[in-house]
């Protein structure tokens, strides 16, 4: 798989100031095309390859979802939505008409934005040479007919191995929707509890270990979580470093999701402070982590087509992320939705209103 030196990202914004600030951030890392118009972006499209598409919501022509859909079939591209709208039924009709691959709020973080159109870059290269091996393949299967019938127990066996490997990536549920039609439905679901969960000081941690030691180390406590959060009834939805989402809720829908959320984030914290004790008295490196709960609603479904990843959206999974951003290393911050969801069956510190960024002021509460 050969990815260029500098790709090519296309951006499109009805505010030019929006665009000199993303040229200028991303000159040395991509070839940034921008324009102002939607018509002059299909232009761009039609005449040459533009891996990464990243357009406004709100604009006066037409929405960044209208320019989308206006996008030959023929033409592809990883199409990105940013906004400074935090808008439900926009994301649902993005994700169900568009193929989208993110959808982002603005003002957007640079290091992150940076990290998505990293992704999205290596999603589109993956995927053309995914397509030139299936030509390869194909081509191959017109020879090879008659072994591929000698081959049918065989083939049936790596199909079994790859359901196997959908269970392990999916939810069952999900995965079983995905086998039978092939795609899966965006859902909304209104009553759900998020926990991030973040390692404390890891850079600094980083520094200390081989790349080696360092992801042997990631993958022990991580593992510990995947048990936990398993026993708890949670659902996992992804580690970004030394970061973990993760939700209850769904794609199974409970009523005490917040409870279940509360307890595995408690089980969790006396697994950190048990190796921590141990580590310690054998002068070994230990983590510390941050641990954030919040309450709300979000939309959830599938990305990708090629590498399958059930993912979560919407404004308050943003709010969880600020909780645990928020909090201290050993404690648990959650938000007031969760708290009045568990208030009674345990005991809590009130903190106020703490600012949060891009959130204003949320009310926050640390577990006792």
């Amino acid at each position: 798989m050969n990815i260029p030196e500098k790709p090519t990202v296309l951006y499109v914004d009805d505010e030019e100031d929006n665009l000199i600030v993303f040229r200028s951030a991303f000159r040395r890392d991509f070839d940034v095309l921008t324009t102002t118009s939607p018509d002059e972006a299909l232009d761009i499209l039609k005449s040459k390859e533009v891996p990464v598409l990243i357009c406004d919501q709100r604009m006066p022509m037409c929405t960044g979802v209208e320019l989308f859909c206006k996008i030959p079939p023929t033409v592809e591209n990883v199409r990105i939505i940013l906004t400074g709208y935090s808008d439900v039924e926009t994301i649902v009709s993005a994700i169900n008409s568009c193929n989208i691959y993110r959808y982002l709020t603005k003002p957007w973080d640079q290091p992150e934005l940076k990290h998505t159109l990293d992704m999205a870059v290596e999603k589109y290269y993956l995927q053309k040479h995914n397509a030139s091996l299936l030509l390869d393949l194909q081509q191959a299967n017109e020879q090879l007919e008659e072994k591929v019938r000698l081959r049918t127990k065989e083939l049936n066996e790596e199909k079994e191995k790859s359901e196997r490997l959908l269970l392990n990536i999916l939810p069952d549920e999900i995965a079983e929707e995905l086998k039978q039609h092939g795609k899966v439905q965006p859902r909304r679901f209104d009553q759900v509890s998020m926990i991030f969960l973040d390692i404390v000081e890891f850079t600094k941690i980083a520094e200390q270990m081989s790349p080696e030691q360092l992801i042997e180390e990631l993958d022990y406590y991580f593992q510990a979580i995947d048990t936990i959060f398993s026993r708890h009834g949670v659902e996992k939805i992804k580690t970004i470093g030394d970061a973990y989402l993760a939700v209850t809720g769904l794609p199974v829908p409970n009523a005490n999701h917040a409870l279940q959320a509360l307890q595995a984030a408690i089980e969790i914290l006396d697994f950190i402070s048990q190796e921590k004790e141990k580590r310690t008295a054998a002068q070994k490196t230990s983590f510390d982590v941050r641990i954030g709960i919040h309450s709300g609603s979000v939309i959830a479904g599938v990305v990708g087509n090629t590498k399958f990843a059930f993912d979560i959206w919407g404004d308050d999974v943003n709010i969880a992320a600020r909780l645990e951003s928020s909090g201290e290393k050993g404690r648990i911050n959650v938000s007031e939705s969760t708290w009045r969801l568990v208030n009674g069956r345990y005991k809590f510190e009130q903190r106020g209103r703490v600012s949060a960024k891009y959130k204003g002021e949320i009310e926050m509460y640390f577990l006792k």
